[in-house]
């Protein structure tokens, strides 16, 4: 019994010490943070606002290129959550998937996003196939698309 115990012993911790395939799925969860390269042009598509209270947000132009989506609670560090949000649009799926990429607080979660009925204002980044011009932004509602950031990638 003691024999079959320390043969089985040995067998387990050499088995666990073998080497796994290097090969690693991709696993769930957002899109991976990339850095954008320095080889790569970032401009603003963002429109100039008429009056230091009004926002913009992209409008129904955009609808059809919107891709990947998130919203969360607000954070402290913004500059930081809105670089974030250009990276992750970066690294998203296949280069080129995600060319412009859209983040501001106060935006409205929409209708069916993780089975909600929408409406409450969350922090969110928005991710577009294609690239953003001012005619895609729409004057936001007041109080809507506050610390806006919009960016388009084109490598």
């Amino acid at each position: 019994m003691i024999a079959a115990t320390l043969l089985f012993t040995a067998l387990a911790s050499l088995s666990t010490a073998l080497p796994t395939s290097s090969k690693l799925d991709a696993r769930a969860g957002g899109p991976a943070i990339v850095p954008i390269p320095s080889s790569c042009a970032v401009t603003n598509p963002y429109p100039t606002a008429s009056s230091s209270s009004q926002t913009y947000t992209p409008g129904p132009s955009a609808d059809n290129a919107r891709g990947y989506y998130a919203y969360y609670p607000a954070f402290s560090d913004i500059d930081s959550m809105q670089l974030q949000c250009l990276e992750q649009c970066y690294g998203y799926g296949n280069k080129g998937d995600c060319v412009s990429a859209f983040w501001a607080q106060n935006l409205p979660v929409p209708d069916g996003y993780y089975g909600s009925t929408g409406g409450p204002l969350m922090t969110g980044c928005l991710f577009f196939n294609r690239t953003l011009t001012p005619e895609d932004f729409v004057v936001a509602p007041e109080g809507q698309a506050t610390t806006p950031y919009a960016r388009n990638i084109q490598c």
